[in-house]
């Protein structure tokens, strides 16, 4: 069975980056990661958080983690902040590129989510500061969602629907990387994605859901 360590970014004493109306990254990263908990059981794939709880972790420890685990891969998400309160976008750190399986999944993931709300796709980005890609030893990636120094940004992230989006976009691109089986029975059941205030947002998800192979996936 193939392993992945899931790490929730900053918690407990530390925040993370704060948006203007306060919300805190680490709360954001939280909330993804008990929705992600849920929507990844029952798949072929043993899954260890490096914390579901508003925990510190040092980033010596979530690395010492996944290392001990031997996780296949590992997936850092983050929520990104910029000086500059205009600037809005998704994007996807690694270590190095060259891995194509990992890479594949960077830009799927860059991809549906820069669809879902509708902002820059910032691609794949390259570092060897990031503590927890520097000091782990499978393939790694970390996500910057977006920027909750954007009052646009802040508002979308706080929203429990943006949320489910979300993590249905990282749980269909880890299907992918992982090449993990969606069982299926006789049993038809329809499946919300979820309501949306904007309607652009809700015709996004339908374009990521037919992309997905969801062809009959509408607006109700």
């Amino acid at each position: 069975m193939k392993k992945l360590v899931i790490d929730l970014g900053h918690g407990a004493s530390d925040p993370g980056s704060i948006g203007q109306a306060g919300t805190c990254e680490a709360n954001i990263v939280l909330a993804i990661g008990k929705e992600l908990n849920e929507n990844l059981k029952g798949f072929d794939l043993d899954i260890k958080f490096t914390r579901l709880s508003d925990k510190f972790i040092t980033l010596r420890e979530r690395a010492r983690i996944a290392n001990e685990f031997g996780a296949d891969y590992f997936l850092s998400i983050h929520i990104n902040s910029a000086s500059d309160k205009s600037v809005r976008g998704v994007e996807v750190w690694e270590y190095s590129m060259g891995i194509k399986k990992l890479d594949d999944f960077s830009n799927g993931l860059c991809e549906d989510i820069s669809k879902l709300f509708n902002i820059r796709n910032r691609g794949i980005k390259l570092s060897k500061e990031f503590s927890v890609l520097k000091h782990t030893k499978m393939p790694a990636a970390l996500v910057e969602v977006d920027f909750i120094s954007n009052v646009e940004g802040e508002k979308a992230l706080k929203d429990s629907n943006n949320i489910k989006a979300i993590v249905l976009a990282i749980r269909n691109n880890l299907i992918n990387l992982f090449e993990l089986e969606v069982t299926t029975n006789d049993i038809l059941y329809k499946v919300c994605i979820g309501a949306y205030r904007d309607k652009n947002n809700a015709l996004n998800q339908v374009k990521i859901a037919k992309e997905k192979g969801f062809r009959d996936a509408y607006i109700n």
